[in-house]
This record gives C-alpha cells, structure tokens and sequence, in this order.
C-alpha cells in the first residue's frame, strides 16, 4: 500500500473538482461517512445525492474506489486534509500527485506507510504505557519532511525559507508543475527509504523541514505523561 497525503488551502469545490476527474484506477466511484461502501447507491457521479450528503458532511467524509481511499478532513479556519491510501502499483501514485497539482495544494506527499512514520511517528514506552503520537505535520511551523514522492508549492517552500536547489541537488527527479508546483522524487521505489540516509540527512540540513532527530532528545526526556503530552503540543 501506498500513503499520500495533500494539502489545501483553497477553494473546496475546486479540490473536489480534481479528485472526482481522476483517471482510472484512481477515480472515486462511492461517498460514505465510513471507509467502506454503506448504501451502494451513494455514487460520486450522482450529482443531486452527492450535494445532499457534502452539506450534512461539515467535518469530511470519505471518498471510495477499488483500489483507493480518500479521507477529506474538514476544519472551520484551517487547510483542508486529504489522507490516501492506494492499494495498487507504486509509480501510480506520482500520477495522483500530478493531476491533483491542478487544484493548487501547499503541500502534498507518497510513500511507502513505514517511511511516513520513520519521519512523523513518535514512540514512547513510560512505566506500562506505550505512546505514540504524530509529530511534525503542521505546515504553518514547517514542512512535515521530505517523502519518496514530495509535492511541493513555492509559497511553502518561500515561507520557511526551504532551497529549490538543495532539495533538487538531492532528488532524482524534479518536475516543475504549472502553478508553482513542483514534484520531487527521491528514490526508485517507495521501499527504497531504507537503502539511504541522503533524505534523512537533507531533513536535517534544511532549518524550515520537520527532522525528527532533533525532536526525539527533547521527548525523550520528559519525566511524566503530562510533560510529555505538553511537549507533543507543540510539536503537532
């Protein structure tokens, strides 16, 4: 399986636009407030039913194909979330983020679930209890990191100060999009993560990019749960 992530700050019927106009396999065919079908009569392409269920749906829904997920998160004066989960051949992935560009997202991302968590995912044993927590993910302090494949807008990367070049020199692949997009690839395949330590390390080098080697020391030594959860605050 295959995670990808996107951003938006824009309009939602222009987001929306975009991903109903996906080619095959990726095209939504259902709508439902679970990730499985509920009632099969709720069809995208049932435009009248479909309204009807997007204005009781204040908070998201899901969006359901064959072999692709999408979780729409929605919040009153923040971006717009869509989590994907594509159950098909990795490179079709780098198709999403391309035709999903069109509808101007800050930020976007895929890759394999393992690498998401390497670079987001905090783990903590305290007495009995196991916790762990997302870290890093908050656009507004900086970029979550950089991904096997990385969407990236020039008025994120402007606003904390990220080089084009220094993550081009990198990459082993940049598309520049229209519209001030640029796709960057790191790896030939999403597994790929493993084998180097060239993003990890390019994370690190970047002060605008989330890297969370720098952040485990800090939770790492908080004494209670009620520090550690007062840390994790600002590290969302």
């Amino acid at each position: 399986m295959i995670e990808a992530g996107l951003e938006f700050d824009g309009e939602f019927d222009r987001v929306l636009a975009a991903f109903i106009t996906l080619p095959a396999p990726l095209r939504p065919v259902n709508f439902s407030h679970e990730e499985r079908i509920v009632d099969t009569a709720d069809r995208v392409e049932d435009q009248r039913r479909f309204s009807a269920f997007r204005a009781r749906s204040k908070s998201g829904f899901f969006l359901l194909g064959e072999t692709a997920t999408y979780s729409v998160r929605l919040a009153t004066g923040r971006p717009l979330i869509c989590d994907c989960f594509l159950n098909m051949r990795p490179e079709v992935a780098k198709q999403l983020l391309v035709h999903m560009s069109t509808a101007q997202p800050t930020f976007g991302f895929a890759c394999a679930p393992a690498e998401r968590e390497h670079r987001n995912r905090f783990t903590v044993q305290q007495g009995n209890n196991k916790i762990d927590n997302w870290v890093g993910r908050d656009t507004r302090k900086n970029l979550p990191g950089l991904y096997w494949l990385t969407l990236l807008s020039e008025t994120l990367a402007k606003r904390h100060r990220v080089s084009f070049d220094a993550i081009e020199a990198v990459a082993k692949e940049h598309i520049a999009l229209e519209g001030g997009q640029h796709l960057f690839r790191f790896y030939e395949r999403p597994e790929d993560w493993q084998k180097t330590n060239a993003v990890t390390e390019l994370c690190a080098s970047l002060p605008g990019v989330f890297n969370i080697e720098k952040v485990k020391p800090q939770l790492l030594a908080a004494k209670n749960f009620l520090e550690l959860s007062s840390m994790l605050q600002d590290w969302r």
